[in-house]
This record gives C-alpha cells, structure tokens and sequence, in this order.
C-alpha cells in the first residue's frame, strides 16, 4: 500500500479513537494492519499522546513512583542512618528496576526507561548528600564517598541495561575523582603538568572506542564521548576544580575545540563509523 494512503487511513483511525466510535481495542488491531515500524516507535514512547490517551498502567506506575518519593521525602528526616541508606536503596533500585521493566513495554518505550534512570540516579545522589548533612558526617570525606558510590552504581548499571547516559555520568564521576585526587596531590599543577595528567587518558578511551567499535560495539559511542571530555579537562580543572584563571586560558580552548575539530574532519570516516550503532 502507498505511503500517503497509509497515513490517510492510519489518521482516519485516530480520529475514530478520540471520538470513540470505535472502542479502544478495535483501534489498536487496525493500527497494527496499518502502521508502519516508525509510526509504531513513535507511538510506543513516553509522550504527551500516550498520557493523552489514557494508558492505565502509564499512569498507575507514575502515581506509585510519585507516591513513594513523597512518602520517603516525609519520613526520611526522621530515620537514623540506616534506614536513610535502605530506604536510597530502595527507591533507586525501584527506579532502576521499573526503567528496566518498562524499556522492553511497548507502551512506555525507550524514553520512560531513561527517564526513570534519570530519576533513580538523581534520587540516589540528592538523598545522599540530604542524608551526609542530616547526620552532619564530615562533608568533604563523605561526599567522596558518594561520588565513588555512585560511580559504581551508575558504570555497573549502565553496563548492564541499555542506558549510554549512566554509563557516561559513571565515568564523570571517576573523572572527578580523579581530579579531586590529583588537586590534593599537586595543587599548583601548571598548565603542561595537567596535559599530562589528562590527554593520555583521554587517548587511552579513544583507543578503548575503537577496540569497542570490534568488541562490544554499544560502548564505543560513551568512550569516544568520555575520551572528548578529558581532551579539555586540563582547562576545566584548572578554571573550575582548582580555582585557577590563567592569563590566555579562554585562547587555549579555543585552540584545543579548533584542533579537536580539525582531527574530528580528518578522520571522520573512522571515528564515524565507530560510534555509530
């Protein structure tokens, strides 16, 4: 069947389901004849439409996430440590189990899976810096903690479900460590010292996309982003992580975003290919 025909008929039963002239169901199988693969995607995500038409479960399982984030935000003042770190991990493992769950629905799709990791990793650290000032625990020290904490969580995480944007905040979160370490060690690094410390790094996870694009082809994209982030951590180290405005700085980053630009053109049938899926 032509194209335009196909979307004459597939609006023409859209039409029949908001002004229920059939019922729901009936839609659903001539959508199915219908419809195309895109359409389907496009439909099966989280979006305004889908809550428009009224899923039951879509809505059920947002008033229970909902509910039992305002049910721990209440109580969670008033637990003793312990039950302050249950209750995180609770709720984080609900969020990330549920993501889990409703990436492989067709009525909640991929986009409700991420942002119900979203979630889950803002829950777990939001909660854990709320639980390091409650019980006033030494704030440098335990939020390093948090951080390593996190990083584990979201890399094993993000290793295991489909979800390059946690697995990419894991990395962020060594990298900060990684600095924070460095910042005590050195703390009047110079400008060469830091190229040292980081472009290698960087180098190493361009290397590890690549041998990723072979290997296991879904981590290629987050080492080759990680790999870019730690290209210009030098400059965002010492302007933003040890408080330092060199004189000429803004010209090293410019100078550093054109050279990435120019090895980016260069190469690009090869860096191309290893992040693209």
């Amino acid at each position: 069947m032509e194209r335009e025909k196909k979307k004459i008929i597939i609006t023409e039963i859209e039409n029949w389901r908001k002004s229920k002239l059939l019922p729901e169901h009936y839609c659903d199988f001539l959508l199915n004849l219908y419809d195309d693969e895109a359409t389907q995607k496009k439909k099966s995500t989280l979006s305004i439409n889908a809550l428009q038409q009224g899923n039951f479960k879509l809505w059920a399982l947002s008033f229970v996430t909902v509910a039992l984030l305002s049910l721990i935000g209440f109580y969670f003042p008033i637990l003793d440590w312990p039950f302050q770190l249950a209750a995180i991990a609770a709720l984080v493992s609900f969020c990330y189990g549920l993501g889990t769950y409703a990436g492989g629905r067709a009525w909640m799709g991929g986009m409700g899976a991420q942002l119900l990791y979203g979630v889950g990793s803002l829950v777990m650290l939001g909660l854990g810096i709320w639980m390091i000032r409650l019980n006033g625990w030494p704030e440098e020290i335990a939020l390093l903690g948090l951080i390593a904490s996190c990083a584990v969580v979201w890399l094993t995480v993000g290793m295991i479900v489909p979800s390059g944007l946690l697995h990419y905040s894991g990395w962020g979160a060594l990298i900060l460590l990684y600095a924070k370490f460095f910042g005590q060690m050195n703390p009047d690094a110079s400008w060469p010292m830091l190229q040292l410390l980081w472009i290698p790094l960087g180098a190493l996870m361009l290397w590890l996309s690549w041998l990723a694009h072979h290997k296991a082809k879904r981590f290629a994209s987050i080492y080759f982003a990680v790999g870019m982030t730690l290209w210009f951590m030098p400059e965002l180290d010492d302007l933003l992580l040890r408080h330092n405005a060199p004189e000429g700085i803004i010209l090293y980053i410019l100078g550093k975003l054109a050279l990435a630009f120019i090895f980016l053109f260069i190469w690009r049938k090869k860096w191309i290919a290893w992040v693209s899926v």
